[in-house]
């Protein structure tokens, strides 16, 4: 999840390091398409470590399990989890509603086979390898919810992905999204490179803030037929611990490709340790705090 480069994301990359750091951002930043990304330990633990963030009472994952569970209270329902990554929101959900029937898929074929590690104790859920653009395994009409967690921004068809949303889902279902408002750590990534090139680098064209935009992706939502579109802004901490190489990893872990093939890793270390002050505290553990990551959660129904 550490907003892979944010810049990197889903678009079609040439090294396996690059489609690694694609599906990050995806799930961190959440999921999109095309080559399957190929983890080794360190990008392991770095996104371990961050999907944890995620379980925070404030996170997405809790938010998400408790709207879909108000939404459908002690009923049976059937649901499908978009940009899935190894199995989240999906195995929240199920783990909280045994008798949901849940869908958890993904584009890549590499969090496929992790989430059939992470589902083997949730019954009832399925990991199922499907591109959010084209949901064509899933019929008409056949889900009572849809969720995706920060996986809308990388379509590179976003109105398509949502036109298939609306596709699947049944008279009055509900889909359920988040989206990123805030995220400081595009702005580290943003200080790094500009130390290192001597200007700002654009935004990158597959962005982890590309529905951040009041209204955007509202305005999206209405457009693929929703109604009763409703949205709330929560807030919550990332931990990046107390190990400083550890926390250097996860700064630069989005922009590692860049900073290596400009062979600038002294400067990236220097400037991140000099701007990271900006953006994070520390706790009593001496644990680096990112506070202020901020989401928006909308639900609409068909």
């Amino acid at each position: 999840m550490l907003l892979r480069s944010l810049s990197l994301s889903r678009s079609r990359l040439s090294t396996a390091s690059r489609d690694t750091r694609r599906s990050l951002v995806s799930r961190s930043f959440s999921s999109s398409k095309e080559d399957p990304p190929k983890f080794d330990a360190e990008m392991v633990a770095v996104y371990m470590k961050i999907a944890e963030q995620h379980t925070h009472p404030k996170g997405p994952w809790p938010l998400m399990t408790k709207a879909v569970s108000e939404k459908v209270g002690d009923a049976p329902f059937k649901m499908l989890d978009i940009a899935s990554g190894m199995g989240e929101p999906a195995r929240s959900i199920g783990l909280a509603l045994p008798k949901g029937e849940i869908i958890a898929s993904d584009v890549s074929e590499d969090m496929i086979v992790k989430a059939e590690a992470s589902l083997k104790d949730v019954p009832n859920v399925t990991p199922l390898l499907a591109n959010a653009e084209d949901l064509s395994t899933i019929d008409d009409n056949s889900m009572d919810i849809v969720t995706c967690c920060y996986g809308y921004m990388f379509p590179a068809d976003k109105d398509k992905a949502l036109e298939e949303t609306f596709r699947v889902l049944k008279p009055g279902g509900t889909l359920i999204a988040t989206t990123w408002d805030r995220v400081d750590m595009i702005s580290i990534a943003g200080d790094i490179m500009e130390a290192i090139l001597g200007h700002r680098p654009p935004p990158p064209p597959l962005n982890p803030m590309a529905l951040s935009e009041d209204g955007l992706f509202e305005s999206m939502v209405v457009k693929a037929g929703f109604q009763n579109v409703i949205t709330e802004k929560s807030t919550y901490p990332f931990d990046f611990g107390n190990d400083r190489g550890f926390q250097l990893k996860c700064g630069t872990l989005l922009i590692k490709d860049k900073i290596e093939e400009l062979g600038a890793e002294e400067v990236a270390e220097k400037t991140f340790f000099e701007c990271v002050p900006k953006y994070t505290t520390t706790d009593a553990n001496g644990h680096m705090i990112l506070p202020y990551n901020t989401f928006q959660m909308l639900t609409a129904t068909k």
